[in-house]
C-alpha cells in the first residue's frame, strides 16, 4: 500500500513511520525540508512532485499546542499548520484522477473544551475556546474528503506520552531534581495514550474495512495531575512535593496555561474498545514504568 505522510517526522510520524515501513507499506513523507531518500521512505517538499497514485493519506502535521506560549503569531502558525495544510491536502486529492481512498487525519481531544467534570466519548458535542474550535476547523477541513470518495477517519488525540520527546520530559524536569509538582489544584484530568499505542491505533484504523467516524487516541484510565506526578515520583524516588500555583502558571503561559495546564478533559477511548482494540499500557502506572527508569 502506498500512504503519504504529513508530519512524518514529529513524535507521531517518527513511530508511525518505522511501524508501517516494518509492516511493508511503501511511504512519501510531505515536509518543509528537502531530505535524501532512506530505506523508509521517500521525502518530498510539494504535493506536486508525488508522481505515483497514493491509496491512503495519514495527515499528522502540526506545530504544537504547548511548545510555547500563545501569542497572536504562534497561533496563526498552529491554524496554518493544521487546518491550512489540511484544505491544502483535500484540495489536492481532489484534482486527482484517481485520488486516495482513504483520510486518516489527526486532530485533539481538546475539541471536547476544558470542562474537568464531564465525561467525555465520540459522540459528545465540541467545546469552546481556542482549541475546540481549531479541532473543529481541523476535522470539517478533513472531512471535506468524502465529497472526492474518501472513507475519512478522525483520530483524537490526548497527551501522548513518550519515552524521548513529547509531554512528558516537558511535565517532569522537577522531578529530576528531586521535587514532585503538579499545576494547580492538580484535580484537572489528564486523558493520555502511550506512543506505541498511539502508533497502533493508527495501525488498527487503517486495517478497518469500514473505518469512518471519530476515534478518541486516548488510553481507557485517564488519570488526574497528582496521579501523574505520584506515580512519576515513584518512578523517580522524590523528596519534596510542591504544588506550583495557579496564578504562577497563568502568568507563565496565559491562555495556553488555562486551555491545557489548569483545566482538563475526562476522555474514552468508546470506539477503539468496541472494536476490541487492546491497549498494551492501559494505565498510567503501567506506561511510566516502560517509559521512565526507576531510580535508587
Amino acid at each position: 500500500m502506498h500512504i503519504l505522510m504529513t508530519g512524518g517526522t514529529g513524535l507521531i510520524g517518527t513511530a508511525t513511520r518505522a511501524a508501517l515501513h516494518a509492516a511493508g507499506h511503501k511511504l512519501t513523507i510531505l515536509t518543509r525540508r528537502t531530505r535524501p531518500a532512506t530505506a523508509e521512505a521517500t521525502y518530498i517538499t510539494s504535493l506536486r512532485e508525488c508522481a505515483e497514485p497514493v491509496d491512503v493519506v495519514i495527515n499528522l502535521a502540526g506545530a504544537g499546542l504547548a511548545d510555547r506560549r500563545w501569542s497572536s503569531a504562534y497561533k496563526r502558525q498552529i491554524v496554518l499548520s493544521r487546518v491550512d495544510l489540511t484544505r491544502e491536502l483535500v484540495a489536492w486529492m481532489s484534482e486527482l484522477e484517481h485520488p486516495p481512498k482513504r483520510l486518516i487525519s489527526a486532530s485533539a481531544i481538546g475539541y471536547y473544551g476544558a470542562a474537568d467534570e464531564q465525561t467525555f466519548r465520540e459522540g459528545a458535542g465540541v467545546g469552546t475556546g481556542f482549541s475546540a474550535t481549531l479541532c473543529q476547523s481541523w476535522e470539517e477541513e478533513a472531512g471535506r474528503a468524502a465529497e472526492y470518495g474518501a472513507r475519512v477517519s478522525l483520530l483524537r488525540f490526548g497527551v501522548v506520552l513518550a519515552r524521548e520527546g513529547g509531554a512528558l520530559g516537558k511535565m517532569t524536569q522537577s522531578f529530576r531534581l528531586g521535587v514532585e509538582t503538579w499545576l494547580g489544584s492538580g484535580e484537572q484530568w489528564l486523558s493520555w495514550i502511550h506512543l506505541e499505542d498511539a502508533v497502533r491505533v493508527i495501525q488498527h484504523v487503517l486495517a478497518l474495512e469500514c473505518p469512518e467516524g471519530v476515534y478518541n487516541t486516548v488510553a481507557p484510565e485517564p488519570a488526574r495531575h497528582r496521579e501523574l506526578a505520584h506515580e512519576v515520583g515513584q518512578q523517580s524516588k522524590t523528596w519534596l512535593k510542591l504544588g506550583v500555583p495557579a496564578f504562577a502558571a497563568r502568568l507563565m503561559a496565559g491562555e495556553m496555561a488555562e486551555e491545557l495546564l489548569l483545566s482538563g478533559q475526562r476522555v474514552l477511548p468508546s470506539q477503539l474498545l468496541e472494536d476490541g482494540f487492546q491497549f498494551h499500557y492501559p494505565s498510567l502506572k503501567e506506561a511510566l514504568t516502560d517509559l521512565m527508569p526507576r531510580n535508587g
